[in-house]
């Protein structure tokens, strides 16, 4: 009795997915398409390394609105008044001295002024409101500032001292702290203060205007 040959399996074909198979491409139109593409690009224009501080110090501390002087390094110290000696606070970087926008409620549109340091030592950065500070003096190689505290911590006397890389570094950026500490502490307008920076500009040989600094105060809301 012979057996009925069993049925052949159909053979079995293999789908190439839909996603393998080339795209039929028109050269001409894609390198149109890419030309007119790269066309509308327009790259950002190149910034300033003042602007690129700038940007930096606003994610910090957006009222700032300029950029007054700059030392490359400075060291912070602290007073201890029992041991009556510096200590170093951590704090060493980049030192700024920046102008500021005025307070909203502020309708005098009173200057403001910051010290700050971008401290390259850990995330701790330092910033002096120059309106907190009492008293600013210069002795020898260090920049003294006497800061109002809280009343928790009182009083403070914070001492920076800048490396002089360029002529007049540390003399510069000492004056230009002096000038805008008289300013923010006058609780008057720019006009108020005169023309001419004080002696501290003068003694190093420069004729600074205060509006040059901060600009006039009504500035910002003036209509453009």
């Amino acid at each position: 009795m012979s057996r009925a040959a069993a049925p052949r399996k159909a053979p079995r074909h293999s789908r190439q997915p839909s996603n393998l198979i080339p795209a039929v491409s028109d050269y001409d139109s894609d390198a149109a398409a890419a030309i007119r593409a790269s066309a509308s690009y327009a790259p950002p224009p190149p910034r300033t390394n003042t602007e690129l501080n700038l940007s930096v110090l606003q994610r910090y501390l957006p009222s700032i609105q300029s950029i007054l002087s700059i030392a490359a390094n400075a060291v912070v110290y602290t007073f201890a008044a029992a041991s009556e000696s510096w200590d170093k606070s951590g704090i060493e970087g980049t030192l700024f001295v920046c102008a500021q926008s005025s307070l909203p409620d502020d309708a005098s549109h009173r200057p403001r002024a910051c010290v700050f340091v971008l401290n390259r030592r850990s995330l701790d950065n330092l910033v002096v409101d120059l309106a907190r500070v009492t008293h600013v003096e210069i002795m020898d190689e260090l920049i003294i500032l006497r800061v109002e505290g809280d009343r928790e911590e009182g009083e403070k006397v914070l001492g920076i001292w800048i490396h002089n890389d360029k002529d007049e570094t540390r003399e510069t950026n000492g004056a230009v702290i002096q000038e805008s500490w008289k300013a923010v502490r006058s609780g008057g307008t720019v006009e108020e203060q005169g023309p001419e920076a004080g002696p501290a500009m003068q003694a190093i040989g420069r004729r600074l205007s205060l509006s040059d600094l901060f600009g006039k105060p009504n500035d910002a809301n003036a209509a453009p």
